[in-house]
């Protein structure tokens, strides 16, 4: 029941607020989150009837196969491991109702759901945090046929390699931030991929199934060819694919696996040299050529890789990175993008053997969005810690989903209002930049050898000389508390920006690319769309930039951001460069073919309908029967 369920959750904002926030500032942040999710809750709720299974509209007719996979489900993986017609929201973009989301605990149940849902034809859908920005990790609009979703959170397990922990092997729910946390504390090593929304603890497989790059300038996107994954044959049938590189293989590796609590050099196969991250990306990105650092259209390496759900990855096997002696964060403010763009290439990424260990930007728009709808997400996740912020951000999108009167809106509304009651989130000093200039840099130098730091910082100095007076200043943040509110109003930003569209009352689009490596400028906008407000953000050593556009209503937002695309592509560009084609976007010729190889039957992260979302509209189902979709099509032959 409807009421049920939102009791529940209820009781829950109650009892995670309670248990975790103190102080005035710490109980203002709860009166207004509890506001916002019990008004979620309750507001205009009225009792209704249950409905046949349906997905964004169109009735699904289920076999009596289909009908009873549910109960086959739970007697692989438990009842309590298996729920039924869920209607789940997407991160930004999506809503849909799954027959079933099954939340396997063992590689072995794993295959075994997946096998049972290829003989039930089924669509599967594989999911980790549901952090996706593009509706890659909700169902959207099937018609013929339901979908069930596979979440892997459950599969969490780690296992650093050797002593020294140089490579771990990671099954596919574990997070980032887990895996960070456990090879920082354990061996002193850093993990491959550290994202913006590393708060919410994004699963390492999903990394790799979309490439994702995230703040790391010298590591690359996530990225591994040794891998043990299924995918799904021409006639049905499930493959298990196995380039992990250990001694035993294939089903024996699943055994060995699921009872292993540590591995040794000796568990690997000395004979396999397969990549477990990018080669030479350092290289590769200070080279300034015409050519782009990366982006989600890339074919290189196994098929896991950028494979977007095409294939269910299990474990993932990556190289770990060494920790820093030191290092240094600083703030740097520039008069205008071109000297900002100066810094970068002649500071941070001037050669491989001395670079940043990230480089980041915004501009101005970006500072006053977080600023005016991110300072109580900045002190949510100071007070609460990166590891318990995800329940709240399931329970905002669970609310979300609520068929309710202004369900999806009342969250962000009442973080928009309340706002205020919170002091400005960046220190005085990195304030007082913000108001002087427009485009920003956060930079983070690091003493990988003797006197790489120092170096860096001569080099940042010399910059600083060579420019008229008042071109460039820049701060140390001088303590952790400085650190720590500089990096989380950087990683505040796609989150705020909801809040803030609907806080205004207007439309908004996000999009991600990647411009080529000697490309220096803002690309322009096409005219007939006019943008109210422009919010520039990026990677920035990598080139690849994230774009927040304010529209107003009338302005039809997915004619816009089709044309905005080919304006990117005209430079040079690749769109999208992280957060994958999704639901959104036409995959090239040569990665739908990948798709094709990898999917035969297109049953893995199958999609029949494109759906377009802007924030502060109603949801819009498009037919495009000739258009890919995130490389999956409308039909189960590709048709």
């Amino acid at each position: 029941m409807v009421f049920i369920r939102l009791s529940h959750a209820a009781r829950y904002a109650s009892v995670s607020f309670s248990a975790s926030v103190g102080g005035g500032s710490g109980r203002a942040v709860a009166l207004a989150a509890s506001a916002g999710i019990l008004s979620g809750l309750f507001v205009g709720y009225q009792p209704k009837e249950s409905k046949p299974h349906r997905h964004c509209g169109c009735e699904v007719h289920l076999t009596d196969v289909q009908q009873q996979l549910g109960g086959n489900l739970a007697e692989i993986v438990g009842r309590g491991n298996v729920s039924s017609n869920v209607t789940m929201r997407g991160s930004r973009l999506g809503e849909g109702t799954a027959l079933a989301v099954v939340k396997p605990g063992s590689l072995h149940e794993a295959m075994a759901v997946l096998k049972a849902c290829c003989a039930a034809g089924v669509a599967v859908l594989p999911q980790g945090a549901n952090t996706s920005l593009t509706g890659g990790s909700v169902p959207r609009g099937e018609c013929d046929r339901p979908t069930v979703i596979i979440n892997m959170r459950r599969l969490n397990k780690i296992l650093p390699v050797g002593a020294d922990g140089g490579q771990v092997l990671c099954f596919a729910g574990a997070g980032i931030f887990q895996l960070q946390s456990e090879l920082k504390n354990k061996y002193n090593r850093d993990s491959h991929s550290v994202l913006g929304s590393i708060f919410l603890n994004p699963s390492v497989a999903a990394g790799v199934s979309y490439g994702s790059g995230g703040t790391q300038i010298r590591k690359g996107p996530a990225f591994t060819n040794r891998a043990l994954f299924c995918r799904v044959a021409q006639g049905g049938e499930v493959e298990l694919v196995d380039t992990l590189g250990l001694q035993v293989k294939g089903k024996d590796a699943l055994d060995f696996l699921e009872t292993a609590t540590e591995l040794g050099l000796q568990d690997l196969d000395p004979k396999c040299k397969v990549a477990a991250s990018w080669p030479n990306y350092r290289q590769h990105l200070t080279k300034l050529d015409s050519n782009v650092s990366r982006y989600n259209a890339d074919t290189t390496g196994a098929e896991c890789n950028r494979s977007e759900g095409k294939v269910l990855i299990l474990a993932t096997l990556h190289d770990t990175f060494p920790m820093p002696q030191k290092d240094s964060v600083i703030w740097a403010s520039c008069s205008d993008f071109e000297t900002a763009q100066a810094l970068k290439r002649e500071v941070c990424i001037a050669s491989p053997d001395c670079m940043a260990k990230s480089c980041e930007y915004i501009n101005r728009e970006v500072h006053d969005a977080v600023d005016q709808a991110g300072r109580i997400l900045i002190k949510m996740i100071e007070i609460l810690g990166m590891t318990r912020l995800e329940p709240l951000w399931n329970l905002k999108l669970f609310i979300e989903s609520v068929p309710l009167p202004f369900a999806t809106i009342v969250c962000d509304k009442f973080l928009w209002w309340f706002n205020g009651i919170l002091p400005k989130p960046l220190p005085a000093k990195l304030q007082a930049l913000t108001q002087e200039f427009d485009h920003h840099m956060l930079m983070e130098f690091a003493e990988y050898t003797p006197g790489e730091l120092d170096g860096l910082m001569s080099r940042l100095r010399k910059f600083q000389d060579s420019k008229p007076e008042g071109t460039v200043k820049f701060h140390v943040c001088a303590d952790a508390r400085e650190r720590s509110r500089a990096t989380l109003f950087r990683f505040a930003v796609a989150p705020a920006f909801r809040t803030y569209c609907i806080g205004l009352g207007q439309q908004g689009l996000s999009i991600d690319y990647a411009l080529p490596k000697n490309f220096t400028r803002y690309p322009e906008l096409p005219a007939q769309y006019p943008v109210s407000r422009r919010l520039v953000y990026s990677h920035f050593g990598c080139n690849v930039y994230h774009e927040d556009y304010v529209f107003d209503n009338s302005i039809d937002v997915h004619e816009a951001k089709m044309a905005i695309k080919k304006a990117i592509e005209k430079v040079g560009g690749k769109l999208p460069a992280e957060h994958g084609h999704g639901t959104e976007y036409a995959a090239p010729a040569d990665m739908q073919q990948r798709w094709r190889l990898s999917d035969p039957t297109n049953t893995m992260t199958f999609e029949q309908r494109l759906v377009m979302e802007s924030w502060g509209a109603e949801l819009s189902c498009f037919h495009c029967p000739a258009l890919w979709v995130g490389g999956t099509s409308y039909k189960k032959d590709y048709m």
